[in-house]
């Protein structure tokens, strides 16, 4: 009995494996960004930007997340990170970039800026990022960001505000595009906390300031009548 060749064999598997690589669905790299439009209030609009200038510093962000890949967790010790999507920018520079966006439309100070120039601000403020990324449990998957923000009198290096933003958010469909829309959410309703805020903070400054400013002018008058 002769035994069968296996040389048919071998082409159709060859036949086969070419098929795959000429009809598979190639796996695309997709990459992703924080934005949104903001919106202030009229009511924030009509009071007008007090007499500070802030220089906002590049955010800081915890090195797990200091990298292009998405990062997705299922365990509070465990990361893992997307291959095929991607930021397209670093996500320390869009929220320093949001949140510069958010402060100059909110008309908060009379000059925000990064650049350091050759006076020193009133306020500096600085930015942590301690973690965004998506979370998925059984049930749900989440988007989750976590932000501390502080403010600091540039003149006496004194902490005059802090505050830590932690929220969390779940998602309508299970694919990361979702989860970048909702983490755009979380940045703005962050930045919208931090104007109102930083408001409370700025009305106390421009209060002392003005105070300091009616004390010096009474004195150079009485000095001025001696």
């Amino acid at each position: 009995m002769t035994r069968p060749s296996a040389r048919p064999v071998a082409v159709a598997a060859a036949i086969l494996l070419l098929s795959g690589c000429f009809y598979g669905k190639v796996q695309e790299t997709k990459y992703y960004v924080l934005d949104y439009v903001p919106t202030p209030s009229k009511e924030r609009l009509e009071k007008g930007t007090y007499p500070f200038v802030l220089r906002m510093r590049d955010c800081n962000i915890a090195e797990a997340y200091r990298r292009s890949q998405i990062v997705y967790r299922q365990s509070a010790n465990q990361m893992q990170f997307y291959g095929l999507h991607l930021w397209a920018v670093d996500p320390d520079r869009m929220i320093t970039d949001l949140a510069m966006k958010h402060l100059k439309a909110a008309r908060l100070f009379d000059n925000v800026t990064r650049a350091i120039e050759n006076y020193v601000p009133d306020f500096y403020l600085s930015c942590d990022v301690q973690a965004i990324e998506e979370y998925d449990s059984k049930e749900n998957w989440y988007s989750h960001l976590s932000i501390e923000y502080q403010l600091e009198d540039a003149k006496t290096n004194q902490i005059t505000w802090k505050k830590l933003y932690d929220l969390r958010k779940t998602v309508s469909q299970q694919e990361p595009v979702y989860i970048v829309r909702e983490l755009s959410v979380l940045v703005e309703s962050i930045n919208e906390r931090l104007v109102q805020e930083l408001e409370v903070v700025l009305d106390e400054a421009k209060y002392k300031k003005q105070t300091r400013n009616d004390t010096a002018q009474a004195d150079t008058t009485a000095k001025a009548k001696r």
